[in-house]
């Protein structure tokens, strides 16, 4: 082998040069520089690395919140919008409002001439007022016909029993008992008989309505009275036939001296003739509220042919009025004023000012999704970062095909109304199905499946095993409760 071999001092020269060249290098900024650069290059990567070993290496069952959504994209539409028209043609005379003015339901919006229609109306409420006050007239009437009836009854009730006790009652013996006698002979021996039972009849009759007539007062119903009347007519019948069988009885009389029976025939005839003026008097009075009760029929009809007549023409004024039927904004107004509108075309139109969101959601999602299910909205308009707050509403039970896909119209409305949202704004929709808070959960992707049962592999003692646990809600934000198999602080490997 060669070897250079040196005197002791060149070699001394020689290793002084070599250091004073290496210190040299040292002291250059540039190489400051790298070495600090290698370490943190070097510090990084071992603190990076020896980090992301563990987060890869496990996680750790902890409890959280598992929400379930469904995330859908629809569009803003107005809660309701309405065309207006006028049914007839005719010219335009006023216009109450413009595009982007609000208004409120029963605001008038626009008018055609209407002056012939009001002239007509005029006229018809007249005539109504009227026949009401004729009508009115006639229920005065009847009422006072009414007021009446007492004071008919109560005289026919005094002429009726003077003519049983007074008239007729010189000729019974023994008349307000059960068994009347009439104090003279016949050969009508069935008229007297007759008389005899009919004045009991009589006395009976006088009784009950003596006690009907105590009970009628001004408080008394209409009714009441009308019915009064007719049980009266029915008395005074009974009495009448007594009086008749009584004057039949006379005129076979025997026994008695002329001048005897000249005053019972007198007395008969007077009593007769009382009891058959307050006949006529209740049959005269029954008649006059019949035929007043007619009356007010006919003029109760004529009221309500009246009352249509000026219902019909008001109508056809409202049919020459637009009217707003919602709240909401003027999104169309072609009126104007002097121009004719054409029957049935549309000028004005409306939406609300309360909005909704229609979206078509899949048939894989809609299954648990149901009206009240809350739901976080953002708008295109305003980015992700401005929250809507709105709730399920309505969801179509009929299928509607978009691109082959069975979907289900589904409306959601907003929660609290907000000026910035506007008709036709896109809307990015999250629809909470489903949540449960506190459970235990593990990320989805680490767990397996395997003959229908789930399983994760868990860390213990150093080492790893599978375990088989049940889980529960689904998250849509990756992760899955667990429901058996783990608990709280396991570390599950993966």
């Amino acid at each position: 082998m060669f070897c250079l071999k040196m005197p002791p001092q060149a070699a001394g020269t020689f290793y002084y040069l070599l250091k004073r060249r290496i210190i040299k290098v040292v002291k250059k900024p540039i190489f400051i520089i790298a070495i600090i650069v290698l370490i943190a290059v070097l510090s990084g990567y071992f603190y990076f690395f020896r980090n992301k070993e563990k987060e890869l290496n496990f996680f750790v069952v902890k409890k959280g919140d598992v929400l379930e959504e469904v995330s859908v994209t629809g569009r803003v539409e107005p809660f309701k919008s309405v065309d207006l028209a006028f049914e007839k043609s005719g010219r335009v005379v006023s216009v109450f409002t413009n595009v982007g003015n609000y208004v409120s339901a029963g605001d008038v919006l626009v008018k055609q001439d209407n002056s012939e229609l009001s002239a007509q109306l005029e006229k018809a409420e007249a005539d109504l007022e009227t026949q009401k006050a004729n009508l009115k007239k006639s229920e005065i009437v009847l009422n006072n016909y009414y007021l009446a009836i007492p004071d008919i009854l109560n005289d026919a009730y005094i002429k009726a029993d003077d003519a049983v006790r007074n008239q007729a009652g010189s000729m019974f013996t023994d008349a307000e008992s059960d068994t009347p006698k009439v104090n003279f002979s016949s050969t009508n021996s069935q008229a007297v008989t007759d008389s005899q039972n009919s004045r009991l009849v009589s006395r009976a009759e006088l009784s009950a309505w003596r006690q009907e007539l105590a009970e009628l007062n001004s408080a008394s119903s209409n009714e009441n009275l009308f019915t009064a009347l007719a049980k009266s007519k029915a008395r005074l019948s009974a009495i009448s036939s007594f009086l008749t069988n009584l004057s039949d009885a006379l005129e076979k009389a025997t026994g008695l001296s002329q001048s005897t029976l000249d005053s019972y025939k007198a007395s008969i005839t007077t009593g007769r003739t009382n009891v058959n003026t307050v006949a006529t008097n209740i049959s005269d009075q029954k008649q006059d509220v019949d035929s007043q009760k007619a009356t007010i029929a006919s003029e109760g009809a004529a009221v309500k042919s009246y009352q249509a007549g000026v219902s019909n023409i008001e109508s056809q004024i409202s049919k020459t009025i637009l009217y707003s039927p919602i709240n909401g904004v003027i999104t169309k107004q072609d009126a104007k004023i002097g121009e004719i509108a054409a029957a049935n075309a549309v000028l004005l139109s409306i939406i609300s000012a309360q909005y909704e969101i229609e979206a078509n959601i899949p048939e894989v999602d809609i299954a648990g999704i149901k009206i009240g299910n809350t739901a976080n909205i953002t708008l295109d308009a305003y980015g992700s970062d401005e929250n809507f707050a709105a709730k399920v509403f309505a969801i179509d039970p009929a299928e509607k095909i978009i691109e082959g896909v069975a979907t289900y119209k589904t409306t959601l409305r907003f929660v609290k109304s907000d000026g910035r949202v506007k008709s036709g704004m896109t809307a990015n929709i999250d629809i909470l199905k489903n949540e449960k808070s506190g459970v235990l959960i593990v990320p989805q992707r680490l767990v397996s499946s395997r003959d229908g049962e789930k399983f994760v592999n868990i860390i213990d003692n150093g080492s790893t095993k599978e375990v088989k646990i049940i889980t529960g809600l689904r998250g849509s934000d990756g992760n899955i409760e667990v429901v058996e198999g783990l608990k709280e602080g396991d570390y599950v490997s993966y």
